[in-house]
């Protein structure tokens, strides 16, 4: 049973945003490209894992802050007594292990998937202590890419090859309880915990200004569309949506890059490109949000 799902951190997001409405720089755009590659891998691990029909409960893309320390979770699998930790890679290429690190073929070294496995584990062990829950967690490094080797690398049960993969969960297949009511609420402490309020710190730097507006395609990203009464029809790959869901996800955008500005209806038409009539905005804005009034002007949140 997954009790969150997979979906785009809001790093990708931004990034995403970003990259269609401003010049990213080559090391800016590779940040960007890893988030794309990471999300690919991370979808692969879960087809594996939901065609096996593991009995667990499953937690995906979990982020947590305790004071000053962020982690994110690839995939969480809870049982009764024992709780698996994924750190799932989607590395390309032929690696080297030395010295407790991993090096590519050129040269470049790479921090160990394992140790930053095992320090979200020991971090995971912690807070559920502090709940009152002493479980055992085992932690593991998933290397998704079947195109992918490491030379050297010594012998341990806790990386996990593409091929590996579905042995591994049939083996777990056959140890797993059903979910009990104790599993159930620990899951549940666990998905409340996630930072839906995160910021990365690696962002480009950016102001309302300098970024193209416009409403953009959610399959394609193009900015060119055609509207109908009801329904945006993206000019370059034809996919079709109502003009309130376009407008919709659009402020939702607007509000992850922005989030200190006062949402209002002018914003938004602005953001928008002038694509669509204020009123429309405004229909959409007092649907979906809380409406304020400060003086002669109207803002939502």
């Amino acid at each position: 049973m997954i009790l969150k799902e997979r979906t785009k951190s809001i790093n990708h997001l931004l990034l995403e945003s970003l990259n269609y409405r401003m010049d990213l720089s080559f090391n800016e755009k590779i940040l960007y490209e890893n988030q794309i590659k990471g999300l690919k891998g991370e979808q692969l691990f879960d087809d594996c894992m939901n065609d096996c029909q593991l009995p667990g409960l499953i937690i995906n893309d979990l982020l947590i802050s305790i004071r000053d320390t962020y982690y994110q979770i690839d995939s969480l699998l809870i049982k009764a007594d024992h709780i698996y930790l994924y750190e799932v890679k989607n590395y390309s290429g032929n690696y080297h292990h030395r010295d407790g690190s991993l090096f590519s073929e050129s040269g470049h070294a790479l921090q160990d998937p394992l140790a930053q496995a095992n320090r979200k584990r020991a971090y995971l062990f912690n807070l559920l202590l502090n709940f009152g829950y002493q479980t055992e967690i085992t932690s593991y490094v998933v290397y998704i890419n079947p195109d992918f080797y490491i030379y050297s690398l010594p012998s341990t049960r806790f990386i996990i090859f593409a091929g590996q993969l579905p042995k591994h969960f049939n083996d777990l297949v056959k140890q797993l309880p059903n979910a009990t009511d104790l599993i159930a609420a620990l899951g549940d402490k666990l998905v409340k915990l996630h930072d839906y309020n995160f910021r990365p710190t690696n962002l480009p730097e950016y102001n309302f200004d300098q970024l193209q507006k416009g409403i953009l395609c959610p399959e394609c990203f193009s900015f060119r569309h055609t509207a109908s009464r009801q329904f945006l029809l993206c000019s370059d790959c034809g996919h079709q949506e109502k003009i309130a869901e376009a407008i919709h996800r659009s402020i939702e955008e607007f509000r992850l890059l922005f989030p200190a500005v006062l949402l209002t209806k002018d914003f938004i038409y602005e953001w928008c490109g002038g694509d669509c009539s204020k009123s429309r905005i405004q229909v959409v804005l007092k649907s979906n949000y809380r409406t304020h009034f400060a003086g002669r002007g109207t803002y939502y949140s």
